[in-house]
């Protein structure tokens, strides 16, 4: 798991800190850059822009720092699915190096994205953006033809396309694709 907290800290800004172990210890940002960010904000449902660097208050530093070295690509479900020195509850990390960021939820109408229920950044559930809101896209006469255009959309040209019906709860904008 992964929060964001501190003074002055918001549902989309803050320190950041990890659970390892049922243990929450602050992120040391010793090798930090927007690909860090990046995977934190996805990992909290942000899709839009991250910023990986901010003013901060120095007090925002306190609290056990147990994760540094981070080596992320950005393309990561999860910080601790990115390269790192190995987790310690002794390490020392100042103030000025901890980890801080500030994410978007801004979308444009029309961009869609998967949130992750599989294993990899390349499958999940659909969402198209619609107003500057997400919303989930309803299987209703959904084929093989939709998940091709979503693919494309994504990124994933000339890859072999999977389709599979599940059933989520969440706001649906349309009950058919265009």
């Amino acid at each position: 798991d992964v929060r964001l907290v501190g003074t002055g800290s918001t549902i989309s800004q803050g320190r950041v800190e990890v659970c390892y172990n049922n243990t929450w210890g602050t992120v040391c940002g010793d090798s930090w850059d927007i690909n860090e960010a990046i995977v934190v904000c996805k990992q909290l449902g942000y899709y839009g822009t991250a910023s990986s660097c901010c003013n901060h208050s120095p007090s925002e530093g306190t609290g056990m720092s147990i994760l540094s070295g981070l080596g992320c690509s950005g393309t990561e479900m999860s910080l601790l699915s990115c390269p790192h020195n190995p987790i310690s509850r002794s390490m020392s990390c100042s103030d000025a190096e901890v980890a801080f960021v500030v994410c978007s939820s801004v979308c444009n109408t029309g961009d869609v994205r998967l949130v992750s229920t599989g294993s990899t950044i390349s499958q999940g559930r659909v969402e198209v953006c619609y107003n500057n809101t997400w919303g989930t896209v309803c299987n209703d006469s959904w084929d093989i033809n939709e998940a091709i255009v979503v693919c494309k959309q994504l990124g994933y040209y000339g890859k072999s396309v999977t389709l599979s019906q599940s059933y989520f709860w969440g706001r649906s904008w349309d009950n058919s694709a265009e």
